[in-house]
C-alpha cells in the first residue's frame, strides 16, 4: 500500500515536472516537507507542554491531599501555586507585549498593572505555611 502511493506521488511529481516544470515541482515539494515538518514539530512541542502541565498539576493534587490526609498545612501549598501561576501569566503576558510593542522584557513587564502581585502571593505562602503550623499545634493542645 505505502509502496504504490510513492510510486503514485512520484509519477505525479514528474507528471507535474514535464507540465510546470522541475523547478516548480521541487520547491513545491521541498516546502511540503518543510512545512509538514514544522506542524509536526509544533504539535510534539504543544503535546511536550500540555503533557508536563498534567503532570505538575496531578502530583500538585496529591501531594495536598496527602498532607490533608496526614494533617499536615496544606493551604499554604494551595497560595504559592496560586502565586506560581500569576507568574507565569505575567511572563505570558510580558513576552506579548515585548512582541507587539518591540521593548526589552523588563519594561514590559513593569507596564502590567500589579505585575508584582504573583510574587507577594507567592511569597505571602510562606507566611501562610507558619499561621497554619501555628494554628494546627495550638489546636492539638
Amino acid at each position: 500500500m505505502l509502496l504504490t502511493l510513492m510510486i503514485v506521488l512520484v509519477a505525479v511529481l514528474v507528471l507535474a515536472g514535464f507540465v510546470f516544470g522541475f523547478d516548480v515541482a521541487l520547491n513545491t515539494v521541498s516546502a511540503g516537507i518543510v512545512f509538514g515538518l514544522g506542524i509536526v514539530i509544533a504539535l510534539g512541542l504543544v503535546a511536550l507542554i500540555a503533557a508536563m502541565g498534567w503532570i505538575v498539576v496531578r502530583d500538585a493534587v496529591t501531594e495536598i491531599q496527602t498532607a490533608r490526609e496526614k494533617g499536615r498545612p496544606w493551604r499554604w501549598q494551595c497560595v504559592g501555586w496560586i502565586g506560581i501561576a500569576g507568574i507565569l501569566v505575567d511572563g505570558m503576558i510580558g513576552a506579548w507585549n515585548v512582541y507587539q510593542q518591540h521593548i526589552l522584557f523588563s519594561t514590559a513587564v513593569e507596564k502590567i498593572p500589579f505585575a508584582g502581585a504573583p510574587i507577594l502571593v507567592a511569597l505571602a505562602s510562606i507566611l501562610v505555611r507558619l499561621v497554619e503550623q501555628i494554628a494546627m499545634r495550638n489546636g492539638q493542645r
